[in-house]
């Protein structure tokens, strides 16, 4: 690609996209936003019109079909992204696709052959793991700077105070805390594991009958024998947490969302007296440091350091856990 700039257009009108992806590409070296669609022309014209977007579809399909569009984020509802994504790469566009990337590991694999058909480049927008606290504590693990890891705990959890007509609480939309929020604590245990578990337990609960989980609560066995807990919540107060736990100390990350968080290290017994090291971070606009390394990848056709594979891991296993939920019992894996 000739051009310096890869330019975007906006796959719906979720606030998602236009509250962080638009504020990040007005940030970003090499990536412009200037469009977005919806499925009704007065709804996309107005979050144009009010975010400063030069143009605007009253379809999803008219926008794919604009030659001046170089790739799209997909902010559309779980159960919508594979479909999108696959006609967004037959379109020929390069697609940053919101968490999760799919519902099952079978529509990611569509989805990662329709992009290796058509020579687009296709990511998950997991932005936790571009912040550097979370960067930091991953680092650390490796360095073996608490002993052999043996408990993760990671969580995230918010409260949605009008739960009537909101996606995440739609059955025929993929709602769910595990899907909505748990990804992200899942991604997190990988993450700072660098490993893939070998076995999954999951349990969950619907507090009003909405058809999916409003909480989750799930277990992660690696193979070197470290155990993660990963819970999320629609109805709590928010948090957004993790910590490591080693035979020689804890690594915790009390926030994981927020740029410039710190990494609080604590060695030692617990009750010896040490003090714990407060690691302080930079704090760039993580949705910017994402879109920048995206855009790269499509403008030079370099391999995205987070390919969709990784995503197709992900996703199997948050598969695996509302399956084990379902049926009671562990599912073991060989990702």
């Amino acid at each position: 690609m000739a051009q310096d700039v890869v330019r975007y257009g906006l796959i719906s009108t979720a606030q998602i996209g236009l509250n962080a992806h638009l504020r990040a590409s007005r940030e970003s070296k090499n990536s412009e936003i200037v469009s977005i669609s919806s499925r009704g022309t007065a709804k996309a014209q107005a979050a144009a019109k009010e975010h400063g977007i030069e143009r605007w579809y009253g379809s999803y399909e008219e926008q794919l079909a604009d030659p001046e569009i170089d790739a799209v984020i997909n902010s559309l509802p779980n159960s919508m992204h594979c479909e999108w994504t696959i006609k967004a790469a037959e379109a020929g566009k390069h697609i940053l696709c919101e968490k999760p990337l799919a519902v099952s590991a079978e529509e990611c694999q569509r989805m990662i052959d329709a992009v290796n058909a058509n020579n687009v480049v296709l990511v998950e927008a997991f932005t936790h793991r571009w912040n550097p606290q979370m960067i930091k504590a991953r680092q650390l693990v490796a360095d073996g700077a608490i002993g052999k890891v043996q408990t993760i705990d990671a969580a995230l959890c918010f409260n949605v105070a009008k739960p009537e007509g909101n996606v995440r609480f739609s059955q025929s939309l993929a709602g769910g805390s595990m899907w909505d929020a748990g990804c992200y604590t899942v991604y997190a245990t990988r993450f700072v594991m660098s490993a893939e578990p070998v076995r999954v337990l999951g349990a969950s609960h619907d507090s009003g009958n909405w058809g999916v989980d409003t909480t989750f609560s799930g277990i992660l066995e690696f193979g070197n024998g470290a155990i993660g807990h990963v819970t999320s919540n629609m109805q709590q107060p928010f948090r957004c947490t993790i910590s490591i736990d080693g035979s020689e100390g804890r690594i915790e990350v009390p926030q994981m969302f927020e740029e410039g968080a710190p990494v609080v290290v604590k060695k030692g017994n617990g009750r010896d007296g040490r003090e714990p090291e407060v690691i302080t971070t930079p704090a760039p606009n993580r949705f910017t440091v994402q879109l920048d390394e995206f855009s790269e990848c499509v403008l030079t056709g370099k391999k995205p350091e987070y390919p969709a594979e990784d995503g197709l891991r992900n996703t199997a296993v948050v598969e695996a856990l509302y399956k084990s939920a379902a049926a009671g019992q562990a599912i073991a894996l060989n990702l």
